[in-house]
């Protein structure tokens, strides 16, 4: 079992956008707002009176924190005792989702919010006393075309260690301007590499569509996340494409970590009919609410042409609802089993500025049955390849004939995917002619070794390639044509 950080630093279990754009659901007063009215009215719904603790059940609490601010050997502070108290009362419910979050905390939250800011686009939390990614970075980020992804560790950031840092302290080394450049050093499993990012602005949309290249009927859309503009986005991308002739759509879910969940039930609306189950929630093993669709959720609007979902093993919350909800009702749901995260969190203030993040119910798939730690199925299975699912390439050294191991297993697979002679764990003269020919058509001296330059070329191809190699995707096109 991981363990996660304890101590004074009341940011060990918080998750910090590095991008600031793609804010946590603690972090906002409008989608605290908006999944706190979604929760209260499941929740009003079971009318079991709160239990409530008596004053007895306190004593010992109020006794150890007499006695520490009365006999410890050091000055204390009560705001920080108290903080502890409440920190280690979420802390002992041993629920990553569960979160307690200081004044301070949710000051800084609420001023990040209200600027523009300019990262890398990914999220953090902090394990053993170091950051980890703990989401799917957003699509087209920074983070994402590097190839990071959840569960990365952060060692370093432009050669400065982040053992023992704030949250605050490792996001302010990785924020900066767009199109400056930062360096990370990151542990994947007991692989370390060295990836090299340019910042940009992260777009705040969660819904882009398009008309599909080939198939001018087809309309593809991407959710990427499930905010409290998302369905409205959604709406207004399908009466777009309808006017520019889409006959049918491509849903994708893919790397969708979830978001506001009634959101989530809005878009699931749009696809079902009236009076057709969404998702049942639950609160202690009893059925609290069953959400139907209907025009009261989704305002009378409908798609009612073809649609296929693409999901895969980052689908998560919200879009494993949707995925649930529409395959119900025989949706084709392609690409690989989704994450499986089956509870509800809603937003509580502590006090006069604190706040918590608590699971307070469970949601359950059209049938009754849970996805927690299991996923939706999808219907067609249909997967990246291969090489769209190795590490980044190190930057930490300036790999060159002799250079052998797994990296160069992973460079010789890289550019043997795209056309270069290429293979085995050994850099050679096969290895250098391919890195010349690239440096050569991408006017990078031509060293025939994989310097900082090169390897982002090299791993902007393979961005490329991977993207044109979709095979989830292609599915779902044919799946529509027929």
């Amino acid at each position: 079992m991981k363990k996660r950080v304890k101590g004074k630093c009341a940011l060990q279990k918080r998750t910090l956008p590095l991008s600031i754009f793609f804010i946590a659901i603690a972090a906002t007063a409008i989608i605290t707002a908006v999944v706190t009215h979604f929760v209260e009215q499941k929740q009003a719904l079971n009318n079991e009176s709160v239990v409530k603790i008596t004053r007895s059940d306190l004593d010992e609490v109020q006794d150890l924190y007499d006695l520490i601010s009365t006999n410890y050997v050091d000055k204390v502070s009560q705001e920080e005792l108290i903080q502890g108290a409440l920190k280690g009362m979420t802390d002992s419910l041993d629920d990553p989702d569960s979160k307690f979050l200081t004044a301070k905390e949710t000051k800084e939250l609420n001023a990040e919010v209200a600027g523009t800011f300019e990262g890398i686009g990914a999220n953090l939390e902090l394990e053993n006393r170091l950051p980890i990614i703990d989401q799917v970075p957003l699509k087209n980020s920074p983070a994402e075309k590097a190839k990071l992804k959840a569960k990365d560790i952060i060692l370093e950031v432009d050669g400065k260690s982040t053992k023992d840092k704030s949250l605050d302290q490792v996001a302010s080394l990785i924020r900066g301007e767009k199109g400056t450049q930062v360096k990370l050093l990151i542990q994947r499993g007991t692989d370390k590499f060295e990836v090299g990012l340019e910042r940009d602005v992260v777009p705040e949309d969660t819904v882009k569509g398009t008309i599909d290249e080939k198939n001018p009927t087809i309309g593809s859309i991407q959710i990427d996340n499930f905010r409290e503009t998302t369905a409205l986005e959604f709406r207004t991308i399908i009466e777009e494409l309808r006017k520019q002739g889409a006959k049918s759509f491509v849903i994708d879910l893919r790397q969708n970590a979830g978001g506001v969940l009634a959101e989530a039930e809005r878009v699931a609306s749009y696809f079902l009919q009236n009076g057709d189950t969404i998702a049942q929630f639950s609160n202690n093993d009893k059925v609290i609410s069953i959400d139907k669709a209907g025009k009261k959720i989704d305002q009378g609007f409908k798609v009612k042409e073809p649609t296929v979902f693409l999901v895969d093993q980052e689908s998560s919350f919200g879009s494993e609802l949707l995925a649930a909800a529409v395959k119900n009702k025989n949706y084709p749901i392609i690409g690989v089993h989704t994450f499986g995260k089956g509870t509800v969190q809603s937003v509580h203030s502590i006090g006069k500025d604190n706040y918590v993040q608590l699971t307070v119910m469970k949601w359950f798939m059209p049938d009754g049955k849970s996805v927690e730690g299991k996923g939706v199925t999808p219907t067609i299975e249909a997967d990246y390849p291969e090489y769209g699912k190795l590490p980044p390439i190190s930057k930490q050294s300036n790999w060159r004939i002799g250079d052998s191991g797994d990296p160069i297993k992973n460079i010789n697979t890289i550019l043997k995917a795209l056309g270069y002679p290429t293979d085995g764990s050994v850099f050679n003269e096969a290895t250098r002619d391919a890195v010349t020919k690239i440096q050569n058509e991408n006017n990078l001296p031509a060293t025939g070794a994989l310097d900082d330059k090169t390897v982002d070329v090299l791993q902007e191809k393979l961005f490329r390639l991977v993207k044109a190699n979709d095979a989830a995707y292609t599915k779902a096109i044919e799946t529509l044509k027929k």
